[in-house]
């Protein structure tokens, strides 16, 4: 109702000659604004805090709507690459029989290793038939696929369908698939492939979100409104959301990312909603929290305010010190949240990247091995052509080894950046290492650019695989010279850098610095500058693997690397490296030529193109050799006669369920006689086998290295 402000009256001497009191009006007004005026401002403080409470709830939503949002667009992402991956491994134009099908098989419980967002990966042809699984050839996971529609409904060629939650598996787990379909001939369809992704996966990360957050919810579902994951979970809630719903409706109608403030029709609970699409992927991820939690806590608030305005005066300064005291609070959280969130951020990112690079590694790791086999069938027929084609064809010869060296140095650099190239690590003296280099180096930099070559005398020895280091400097000139088309200067510079920089005894470490004085980088290029793949050259020009090759040679050394850098003055890459504390290796005789082998070869490899090139080697070689396909055959061709050979010249991945390292295991055992050699073209296999005893060569080989490997295994047998 209105106020009716009446002013303060004197009162008139009465006849009596009495006077009514004249400070009673005031003492009135004063007893009225001592009340009012902490009401209004009790009023219009808890106006504001509610809406600053509302505001601080949307920041924090808004974090745990970036969290959540950034792990699930990672997880997808890895499945997409995983399916394109296990598509192109199941591409239908290839024999898909039973032996590769188990390989097949394998393979897929590889990927499948150590990936928490992925429980099982199925391929399935044209009829919806199980080709080959994760969990065996032919063999369904618990639930996986059972969600999903048939190849013929649907599944397109081009980015991944997402499936319902299936029901629940054995095990409780439910599952929902991402599939890609696979195009035979003439554009048919010839089946999918299909990764089943765990529900729980999702809800127990926004858990933890619910742990740092209590009231929030996070939901995850499809542009449809099918439920894929939620947290908490509601006891009888629908698993598909409600089109009149206004998030779904603002999602139907093509909305991106949005916020809503409604009621809830699952538990009618008033809501503030945030929700956004998890990038190309037709889903969704929307957090909320509840209003009625603002509403309490604003309630306690008002509360002990209320009770320290009990004495008017003390009330109004106690509102003022305890506005000024919140307002400061809430400066203090809202840049705690800003730290918080960016920690955060760069822990998702890191995670994201480590998840990127082992999904890349186990791609090169496969795309280096057929590689490596088409460079070992080219090598090897080129050394045959050497020694029957005409002069005059000798400079198409040499062409086509050229063109092989430089494939096999990108195949290693593809590798080195993956950290799936073995290491043959040596102590290396750069005072006798480095100036050698100048004839690699000096035509590699072209007449334009001058090149210093600084070697301290003190500088200590360090452990490190010659070649790789021989790589590294290369790739360091490659990238001076295209930053200085001009002409300029390239100095390599070495010698030791002092315990205060990273050692723990006076000079524990070296420092090999390359400089140039070329364009130079901005800090933002200069960040990126070790990314693989990462480069600034045009199309064409670079692979931007050569500064990722360096940063890695520093990684594996247990030493570092960075970048100094100003545009217009320059560049200086800075390899810093730990000195060794063993002796300089005696320097090797030259090794003569081999003289005729004559060696028994059982020779066992699967691939047929590099058995022909192999088989007319050793025969040169003064061998005679026996070849088969698998390792089951090699055994039976020993216990038919195991004294017509000595040597097992096997490959390491071979068909059947007997690849070259058991086959290797079982003929020590019973013919341990005969000298064993196995060949691979997996560089991170290679240590491993090492370990077991083996000799291994690496492909490819050259036919001077395998005389060597042969040679290196003892005295042949001449009956």
């Amino acid at each position: 109702m209105p106020i009716a402000w009446k002013l303060p009256r004197v009162h008139a001497p009465t006849a009596e000659g009495s006077v009514e009191p004249s400070g009673v009006g005031w003492l009135r007004l004063l007893l009225f604004l001592s009340m009012a005026v902490p009401l209004v401002l009790l009023a219009a403080f808890a106006a504001y805090r509610y809406e600053q409470m509302q505001d601080e709830a949307e920041m924090r939503l808004k974090r745990a709507l970036s969290i959540a949002h950034e792990h699930a667009l990672g997880a997808l992402s890895v499945n997409r690459a995983l399916l394109e991956h296990v598509r192109a491994l199941a591409e239908p134009a290839r024999q898909l029989d039973a032996s590769r099908r188990n390989e097949l098989a394998s393979q897929l419980q590889q990927l499948v290793s150590g990936q928490a967002q992925v429980h099982a990966i199925q391929v399935r042809d044209e009829t919806g038939r199980v080709i080959a699984a994760s969990t065996g050839a032919g063999e369904a996971a618990d639930g996986l696929g059972s969600a999903h529609p048939p190849p013929h409904e649907g599944a397109g060629a081009g980015g991944p369908l997402l499936s319902e939650l299936g029901p629940p598996g054995r095990s409780g787990e439910r599952l929902f698939d991402m599939s890609l379909a696979r195009q035979g001939t003439g554009g048919r369809a010839a089946g999918v492939v299909l990764v089943s992704v765990p529900s729980n996966y999702f809800s127990q990360f926004h858990a933890t979100l619910a742990d740092e957050e209590p009231g929030v919810a996070v939901t995850l579902f499809r542009a449809d409104g099918a439920v894929l994951s939620r947290w908490p979970p509601l006891a009888g809630a629908p698993e598909r959301m409600s089109p009149r719903g206004e998030v779904l409706s603002r999602v139907l109608a093509g909305e991106r990312s949005g916020t809503v403030r409604n009621v809830s029709s699952l538990d009618q609970q008033r809501r503030l909603i945030l929700f956004k699409r998890l990038g190309e992927f037709p889903v969704y991820i929307g957090v909320g929290r509840e209003f009625g939690a603002l509403k309490t806590e604003l309630r306690r608030e008002l509360f002990l305010l209320a009770l320290v305005g009990a004495v008017p005066v003390l009330g109004i300064v106690f509102t003022a010190w305890l506005a000024m005291k919140r307002t400061r609070q809430a400066l203090g959280a809202a840049a705690h949240l800003r730290s918080e969130s960016e920690a955060r951020r760069q822990a998702e990112e890191a995670l994201f990247q480590s998840q990127k690079m082992e999904a890349l590694g186990r791609l090169t790791g496969g795309v280096a091995h057929d590689f490596n086999n088409a460079l070992m069938v080219i090598s090897g027929n080129l050394h045959l052509l050497r020694r029957t084609a005409p002069e005059a064809a000798r400079r198409y010869l040499d062409a086509i080894g050229r063109a092989v060296e430089s494939s096999a140095q990108l195949t290693r650099q593809l590798l080195a950046f993956s950290r799936r190239q073995a290491l043959a690590p040596e102590t290396v003296a750069l005072q006798e290492r480095l100036p050698p280099m100048r004839d690699l180096l000096a035509p590699t930099l072209g007449a334009r650019v001058a090149l210093s070559i600084q070697v301290a005398p003190d500088t200590p020895a360090i452990r490190v695989d010659p070649a790789e280091l021989e790589l590294a400097l290369i790739n360091l000139a490659v990238n001076a010279r295209d930053a200085m088309p001009q002409g300029g200067r390239f100095e390599l510079r070495a010698g030791p850098a002092p315990a205060s920089e990273g050692g723990t005894d006076d000079y524990a470490w070296v420092l090999l610095e390359a400089s140039d004085t070329g364009l130079g980088m901005d800090p933002e290029t200069a960040l990126k500058a070790f990314d693989p793949f990462f480069t600034t050259k045009p199309a064409g020009k670079g692979t931007g693997l050569g500064l990722s090759q360096v940063y890695a040679l520093c990684q594996r050394t247990g030493g570092h690397a960075d970048i100094r850098s100003t545009p217009g003055q320059g560049t200086t890459v800075a390899m810093r490296l730990p000195a060794s504390g063993e002796a300089l290796p005696q320097a090797q005789q030259p090794q003569t030529a081999h003289a005729a082998l004559r060696r028994r070869v059982l020779l066992v490899e699967d691939n047929p193109d590099v058995a022909r090139v192999v088989q007319p080697v050793l025969e040169q070689m003064g061998c005679s050799v026996v070849h088969v396909t698998a390792g089951a055959a090699a055994l039976q061709a020993l216990e038919r006669g195991a004294e017509r050979f000595d040597t097992l010249l096997s490959d390491v991945v071979l068909p059947g369920g007997l690849d070259g390292r058991a086959l290797a295991v079982a003929v020590r055992h019973r013919h341990p006689e005969i000298a064993i050699l196995l060949m691979t073209g997996y560089a991170e296999q290679i240590q491993d086998i090492d370990a077991q005893g083996f000799r291994v060569l690496p492909k490819p080989f050259t036919p001077e290295s395998l005389a060597d490997a042969l040679a290196g295994l003892g005295a042949a047998s001449t009956a």
